[in-house]
Formats: C-alpha cells, structure tokens, sequence
C-alpha cells in the first residue's frame, strides 16, 4: 500500500510540473480575489498600502528584480521592483514612495502584461473607444510624449504614444486637446496605476493632490539649500580662476618684456612680438580647459550624468578625426610655426604670394592684412610659402641709376655721404643698423649706369629709411650736377658708325619772315 501512495504522489508531481504555470501557483496563501484586477484599492493582490516588505512575502524572491532608475524634474533616484511570473515573463513594475527604503508604501504600478484588466475589461490591449464606453467620467491630459486619459473610478492612467496621432488632437489657440478628434481606434500603449497611500479616501492619481506638490516644493527647497550654495561658490571660484589666468599671463607678459630689455643680445621689438604671440595661445587654451571644467562639474550638480557625454564626446572626436585630417593638419603646423618662431603678430610677411602686416596668429589660421586694408587669413595647413621680411632685422635694397658721362666713383662717394650722414642723424642711427653698403657698377641700363646699395635697419624700419636716404641723395645730385639719366635715342643711317650728319639752313622764306 505503501508503495501505491508514492507512485501517486510522483504522477501528481509530473503532471503539476507540466501545468502552465499561473500568478496563483506562486503566491502564498492566494485568497478568492483575482490575481489580474486592476482597481482603485489594488492590482491583483497588491492592496493600497502594500509595502516592498510585504511584496516580498507575495511573490517568491527570485520572480522580484530591483532596478535604480533616476528621473524627474530634479533627476531624482528612484526604485523600481520588477515582477515576473515562472516564465520570466514581466507582469508589473513596483515603484514604491522612498528609494532604498523597504518599508515604504508602493505608490505607482506600471501594467506589463495585457492579461491585467479593471473590471470592466480594459488594459493593455484596449483601445481608447472601449476606455470610453467603459467610463464617462475621464481626463485627457498632455504629456511629453503621450497623451494622458485619467480615469479616477480606477486611480488609473491610460496612456496613448502621440507618434501614432496626426496634428488634429492638439488645439494651438486654446493649447488644449482636441478629445473628439482622436478616434476610436486609438491603440492603449501603457496603463499605470497611482495610489496616495497618505490619503487612502483619494481616488484621483497622486500628480493632482496637494500632497504631491508639497512634496515637489519640499524637495525643491532641499535641492535649493544643498545645490544652489555649492552651485554660487562653482560660479564665484571659475570667474576668479578667470581673472587669475588674465592676470598670471599678464604677469608673464610683463616678466618676460622686463627680461628681454634687460638683455643686451635681444632685440625689444623683436622678443615683445614673440612674447605677444605666445601669451595669446596661453591665454586662450586656459581659457577653454576652464569653460570646459566649469561645465562639466555645472551639469553634475544639476544630477545629469556627464559619462554618457564623455563617451559621445569620444566617439565624435574618433569620427571628426577620420573625417577632419585637414583641421588636424592646421593644428599641426600652426604649432609648428609656434614652436620654431617663424612667424609673430606685428611682422611683415608674404604668405602664398600675398604682402602684409601678420595681425594674429592661432594654431589653426593666420591673419594678414595687406597695405591696401584688405584682410587674408589662410589655413596654417595651405601655407606653401611664408617670407617673413621683418625677422630679427630688414633690409631695403636700391638700385640707383646715373647718367653714363657721370663718373660713378663721384657718385659711389656721394652716395656713401648721404649715408654716413643719415647714420650721424639723431633721428636716424637708432634704426639704422649699419653703415650703407655700396656693392658698386651693378648693370648697364639703356640709359642709365645701375649702382645698387642695401640699408640694413631694424624691424618694420626699412621703408623710412629707404624713402628718406632717396630724398637727400636727390638733393646732394641736384647740388653737384649729377644727372639722373632720362631716356634717349642715337639715330645712324647705315653704318652704325658714321651717325647721320645734320646741317639746319636758313632759307629766304625764313630770312623774309624775321622782322625788322
């Protein structure tokens, strides 16, 4: 007999394993309430009032998963207790009042599984055309991106994807819902239960108590207590590192200035525009890496999560590096031209052909502007040919002409007086480095001998001095008749060496015409 109860009891135990399983089979001491209703007072067998604790003690531990989600007007944490059945189907999503909190009151219940329906048969799988039969009393109200259908009798939100209605249902005089423009039809997307176990007599969803915007102001005034003072001190401490970068780099501007006039090898014009050029790139670098920290540690104390934007920042910067090898390569050789001192604001530079005052340098462009005002800014990257004609020192190189029946060494002797004169010259000797040097006979013109000479003058400085040496060597020629030469022509008829001999007669007409 012994051995009939134990086959019996091992027929019974297969086949309860291969019965479909229900929400009944694990729940413990099930009552006669179906396990599926959704109502104002409880979802299944989930009562208002009931806590994480005693939804432990409902469902077996390992049908119960939490999830930590953030949300919110303030990004709020927040706990969700995720409910499946032996299947691993998910049937609800627990949300209870306080986070990390165990014992506090389950206040919201988001319906997973179309087999929950209120008791006049609506869920999941509903649409808005049953919702309303079923229930007169609703409100329709917009959200981000649904439409909200509250029906009190139920504490129930019926919620409806926006993305599936056409522009009709939204009224943008009144900005209100148009209700009888959505049809019928319109699919039920998520139903969500909202219980104020503080107010068990509220049948109305907890976003239209008083309870719940006290709560919304008490948090905002904790947030307001915690935050905004660490927010101030954030705001105060990147303006003064602000004020201390400008005021460091000037300081370095200055140092740097006072070591170069100090130093006797060291051209002042010529170290200030190295020094400007170089305090500009720090100053502008520091002043990025502060607005970006700045930002950074702003968006934190607002709880947005920085991480997911580092990792775009990542991946973009991966994509913009396969796609941007240009702005890579201006990056490139503007440090470069920084780094070998090729270039500096205030010179006087010919860049890809074009002549003009160089008036700002950044790692990605320059900026030239020509005599005529015009500005050219060129890609450090496209620069193919750069002269810098006011590099440490310049030059200015003169070709003067002379009358052949003049005698050059008289006019070489004249030249290098102007020179030694204007060398003399108070006004003159600070700028001019060097005597002039008269390199001699440098051509023979049509008209003219050509004797070439170089000024050689500080920075920036060779065109006054070019302009004032041509005034005074004109004036000592005029004073000691040496001819500038002017075009002229040899007629020869013939033989090039027996030129064409002209003799002027006076005929009687003319003699007729002198009068007496």
């Amino acid at each position: 007999m012994k051995y009939y109860l134990i086959l019996l009891c091992l027929v019974i135990g297969i086949a309860s394993c291969g019965k479909k399983s229900k929400l009944s089979d694990f729940i413990e001491n099930p009552d006669d309430q179906n396990p599926y209703t959704i109502s104002s007072t409880h979802v299944g067998i989930i009562q208002r009032g009931t806590n994480i604790n005693q939804l432990y003690s409902l469902y077996p531990k390992k049908q119960i998963k939490l999830i930590k989600n953030k949300g919110g007007f303030f990004n709020q944490e927040f706990d969700d207790y995720n409910v499946y059945d032996r299947d691993g189907i998910l049937l609800f999503t627990a949300t209870p009042e306080v986070s990390g909190d165990t014992s506090s009151y389950i206040n919201r219940i988001i319906i997973r599984d179309t087999i929950f329906k209120t008791a006049e048969g609506i869920g999941l799988n509903s649409t808005l055309g049953e919702l309303r039969d079923a229930y007169h009393n609703i409100h329709f109200l917009p959200s981000s991106g649904e439409i909200v259908v509250s029906v009190p009798k139920v504490s129930t939100n019926f919620l409806i994807n926006k993305a599936n209605l056409d522009d009709s249902w939204w009224d943008n005089t009144t900005n209100d819902i148009i209700e009888k423009n959505i049809p019928d039809s319109t699919q039920i997307d998520g139903v969500v239960v909202f219980w104020n176990t503080k107010e068990a007599a509220s049948k109305v969803p907890a976003v239209f108590t008083a309870n719940f915007w006290n709560e919304m102001l008490t948090k905002l005034i904790t947030w307001c207590v915690i935050q905004l003072p660490s927010i101030a001190i954030l705001i105060v401490l990147f303006v003064s590192l602000l004020r201390a970068l400008r005021f460091t780099v000037k300081k370095m501007k200055k140092i740097a200035t006072t070591k170069a006039h100090k130093a006797a090898d060291i051209d002042d014009g010529e170290a200030e525009k190295r020094i400007n050029t170089l305090t500009g790139i720090i100053y502008g670098i520091g002043r990025i890496f502060l607005w970006v920290i700045f930002l950074l540690i702003l968006l934190g104390k607002f709880n947005i999560n920085i991480a997911p934007i580092l990792a775009s920042a990542g991946i973009v910067g991966l994509a913009v590096g396969f796609g941007a090898q240009e702005l890579v390569r201006d990056f490139i050789s503007g440090f470069f031209i920084l780094l070998e001192d090729q270039l500096r604001t205030g010179d006087w530079a010919v860049i890809n052909g074009t002549e003009g005052l160089v008036e700002k340098i950044e790692l990605r462009t320059v900026t030239l502007r020509d005599s005529s005002g015009v500005v050219h800014i060129f890609q450090n990257g496209k620069i193919d040919t750069l002269s810098n004609m006011t590099k440490e020192w310049s030059a200015i190189v003169l070709n003067i002409g002379i009358a052949y029946k003049e005698d050059t060494d008289n006019a070489v002797a004249l030249m290098q007086q102007v020179g030694d004169e204007m060398l003399n010259d108070p006004q003159y000797k600070d700028i001019m480095l060097e005597p002039v040097s008269i390199s001699g006979v440098n051509d023979f013109a049509d008209s003219a001998v050509m004797i070439r000479l170089v000024l050689k003058t500080k920075p920036m400085q060779q065109w006054t001095v070019g302009r004032e040496y041509r005034r005074r060597l004109k004036k000592l020629f005029d004073e000691k008749n040496v001819e500038f030469p002017f075009p002229y022509r040899s007629i020869t008829w013939g033989d090039s060496s027996n030129p064409i001999r002209l003799k002027i007669e006076k005929s009687d007409s003319d003699i007729s015409d002198i009068p007496k």
